[in-house]
C-alpha cells in the first residue's frame, strides 16, 4: 500500500512507499509540545543509508502566484527566507534525536519551485547553504560521527529524475 505524504496545501505529495520509515509530523508535534517557535522541515524519510530531511516549497502554484499580487515573489536568497531554510535543518534535529534517527547521516534536501528558479540559481543557493550548515564543524570535531552528509537544492523534476531521490516521486495530487 502506498504512503503519500502531502505538503501543507495538499497540492503535491511524496510517495514514501519505498522508505524504511517516514514522517510528516514534526510541525504538529512541535506545536503539541509547546515549542512551535522552532522551524521544522516538512518531511523525513529513512533509507538504508541515510535520513532524508526534506524541505518543500512550491511558489509556482496558482495560489502562490495569486499571492504575489499582494506580496513579493518568493526568493530563497532573500535574507529571511535563506535563514529560514538553514534553521529548518537545525531545528529538526531535536525531533530526529528523540526518534532515534541520528544514527544515519542526514541528507538535507530543499525541493524548491520558485519564479526565475533555474539549475544555476539552485546550485548557488546550495553552495551558500553549505557554508552555514555544520559541515566544517563536523570536519573539525565529528570524525567518528556524520551529522550531515549533504545538502541539495533541486526542483520537482530534478528530484523525480534523480536515481536516489526519484524512488520517492513527488507528484501533483488530483483535485
Amino acid at each position: 500500500m502506498a504512503k503519500i505524504m502531502t505538503e501543507e496545501h495538499g497540492k503535491y505529495g511524496i510517495d514514501c512507499t519505498n522508505a524504511i520509515w517516514s514522517s510528516e509530523d514534526i510541525h504538529r508535534l512541535y506545536h503539541a509540545g509547546g515549542i512551535s517557535f522552532l522551524c521544522d522541515a516538512d518531511f523525513v524519510l529513512e533509507t538504508e543509508q541515510h535520513i532524508l530531511l526534506i524541505e518543500y516549497k512550491n511558489a509556482n502554484t496558482r495560489e502562490a502566484l495569486l499571492h504575489v499580487e499582494t506580496e513579493k515573489q518568493y526568493n530563497p536568497f532573500e535574507e529571511k527566507k535563506f535563514w529560514t531554510l538553514i534553521r529548518k535543518f537545525y531545528d529538526s534535529i531535536p525531533y530526529l534525536y528523540l526518534k532515534g534517527k541520528l544514527l544515519k547521516p542526514i541528507r538535507y534536501i530543499c525541493v524548491l519551485e520558485y519564479p526565475k528558479g533555474d539549475s544555476v540559481s539552485r546550485k548557488m543557493l546550495r553552495n551558500k547553504m553549505k557554508k552555514k550548515l555544520p559541515f566544517s564543524l563536523q570536519d573539525e570535531i565529528g570524525k567518528e560521527i556524520s551529522l550531515i552528509y549533504s545538502v541539495d537544492v533541486m526542483n520537482i523534476q530534478e528530484w523525480n529524475e534523480d536515481t536516489y531521490f526519484g524512488q520517492f516521486p513527488i507528484k501533483a495530487i488530483p483535485e
